[in-house]
């Protein structure tokens, strides 16, 4: 990037965020993980210069619902001007259960950017492997569920974020047959490219890492840090 851009974009990030009076990044993990996994991540986020939280939420047995409305509870008491999310795997399902409950409260804080690392927008294809494991139910909790792929689950019927800016990090092998042997295609491990995507992303980027991987390297903790900032992936 060179230097004119550089105070351009500087220049626009002051414009945005920094006329919110107050503004905070909130960090989101996944299914079956503590907040801990997403230290690195919180870490890039406030040396950046965000005020940032490493949300923590009790995703193996409390149903997404219930989290989504503890989430906009929890940001209703900090009384924030504007709010930014980092999510990682169904940290981006609690982002959009929330919606359920602060898209229709006027003063709710005005959501700014998303980030999202490999969420399964659209379900988890590894979700689709315990349809019928009645035995496995009360072992995995209320949400793997809730993250299959057709057309009617949960994870495919909840509100889509808009007037906002959205970005998606989706992990690939970038080979015909993906980190699962046992999902089609390409895959993360646990989800299909395809079903880590809305529809609406301003920006999406591709890295050659696994599921758990999107958050350990240092490529995508620096793709996350760029959206928040600019709004883009800085490519150069």
């Amino acid at each position: 990037m060179n230097r004119v851009k550089g105070i351009v974009l500087v220049s626009f990030i002051c414009l945005n965020i920094c006329s919110f009076a107050s503004h905070k990044v909130y960090i989101l993990h996944g299914w079956g993980n503590s907040k801990g996994i997403m230290n690195k991540i919180y870490k890039e986020v406030t040396s950046a210069g965000f005020e940032a939280e490493n949300y923590a939420y009790p995703g193996l047995y409390e149903d997404l619902d219930s989290i989504g409305k503890n989430l906009y509870q929890d940001i209703l008491k900090e009384n924030l001007d504007s709010v930014s999310f980092v999510t990682h795997s169904m940290g981006g399902l609690v982002v959009r259960a929330m919606l359920r409950y602060s898209a229709a409260d006027l003063s709710f804080p005005k959501i700014f950017r998303i980030v999202m690392i490999a969420p399964p927008n659209r379900g988890a294809d590894i979700a689709d492997f315990f349809k019928d494991a009645k035995a496995l139910k009360k072992l995995l909790g209320p949400n793997v569920e809730k993250m299959q792929t057709d057309s009617a689950s949960y994870a495919n019927q909840l509100p889509i974020p808009c007037n906002t800016e959205l970005a998606v990090i989706v992990g690939k092998r970038n080979k015909d047959k993906g980190y699962n042997l046992l999902i089609e295609g390409d895959n993360d491990g646990l989800i299909s490219p395809e079903n880590t995507l809305l529809g609406n992303e301003k920006d999406v980027a591709y890295v050659k890492y696994n599921h758990l991987g999107v958050i350990r390297r240092k490529e995508p903790r620096k793709l996350v840090v760029e959206f928040l900032k600019y709004g883009e992936f800085v490519r150069n």
